[in-house]
């Protein structure tokens, strides 16, 4: 299974099995992101990811988690959500389903109770460990989805099956909510946050400044720049930048587009820039990296 998520998580918008099995699988290699780090980003799915090899740092809606190997973590829909790679070779595997597609089949089947994490996009995240029996079972069956092949006979079943068994006992470890009270101004922060991501992702090949980014949520740029600093620990214009440079290194390793073209395409408006700008991004010249990185 290929390492696709540089390609799709950070554009919000994921290739699925089929439209109706809203479902996407992908491989994480985290020596393939810059300092084995991604940005932020959220997408409408939730998402569950195992560390295969390594362990790696999580920062969903601003908290941070530790996720061991072997262990895994749940991430609601629509949470931002960043990650970084604690060890080298770290490797995990994601699974992410619209949760539109688990509601439904609940509904039809009566079980609309069993959806309620869902819906109310409660808890946030929380990691999973093989410490109680309902988390080892998880993990195992997570195992087993990424250790099949597409081949796999009435693979679409397959996935199906584990995808409840997985949600059976996801719902006997979940934490409890702290209090019925939401911090409001918490969940105003990320929604603000997502909106700028959001704008950042449709316009990145254009000169933005951090007075659009801004805009963009009808914030003042103080509180664009508290957003940042809390989601994703930098700066706008920081974000922009490494958020660029990602679309660059996909290009450079999936089409045989100029260094140049490339270069303009992402946003930036100088090759010397850019070139220094990847180069302490990725510790290698794009031309370099492209020979490397050659799928």
């Amino acid at each position: 299974m290929e390492n696709i998520s540089a390609l799709h998580a950070v554009k919000e918008e994921l290739t699925y099995l089929n439209q109706m099995f809203p479902l996407s699988e992908f491989v994480d290699h985290f020596d393939t992101f810059a300092d084995g780090s991604f940005p932020s980003h959220w997408h409408n799915e939730f998402e569950l990811q195992i560390m295969l090899k390594g362990n790696a740092e999580y920062r969903v809606n601003g908290t941070r988690y530790i996720v061991s190997e072997g262990s895994a973590i749940y991430i609601a829909p629509e949470a931002v959500h960043m990650m970084k790679a604690l060890s080298s070779n770290a490797i995990g595997y994601n699974v992410v389903l619209l949760p539109q597609f688990l509601t439904n089949l609940f509904q039809v089947s009566n079980c609309e109770k069993y959806a309620a994490p869902l819906t109310s996009r409660h808890p946030e995240a929380f990691v999973i460990t093989p410490e109680r029996k309902e988390g080892h079972v998880v993990l195992e069956l997570l195992k087993r989805m990424y250790y099949a092949e597409s081949t796999h006979t009435a693979y679409e079943l397959f996935l199906l099956e584990h995808l409840i068994g997985i949600w059976r006992n996801l719902l006997a470890i979940l934490p409890k909510a702290a209090s019925v009270s939401e911090d409001s101004s918490k969940f105003l922060r990320e929604q603000r946050m997502r909106t700028m991501l959001h704008f950042i992702r449709k316009n990145y090949a254009q000169p933005i400044t951090i007075s659009e980014i801004a805009a963009a949520a009808n914030i003042s740029k103080s509180e664009c720049f508290r957003c940042f600093s809390e989601l994703s620990r930098m700066t706008p214009i920081e974000y922009v930048n490494q958020f660029r440079l990602l679309q660059a290194a996909q290009l450079l390793t999936s089409t045989k587009n100029s260094i140049s073209d490339i270069c303009y395409s992402t946003g930036f408006n100088n090759t010397s820039y850019f070139t220094k700008k990847f180069k302490e991004q990725y510790k290698a010249t794009p031309r370099s990296y492209r020979t490397q990185n050659l799928l």
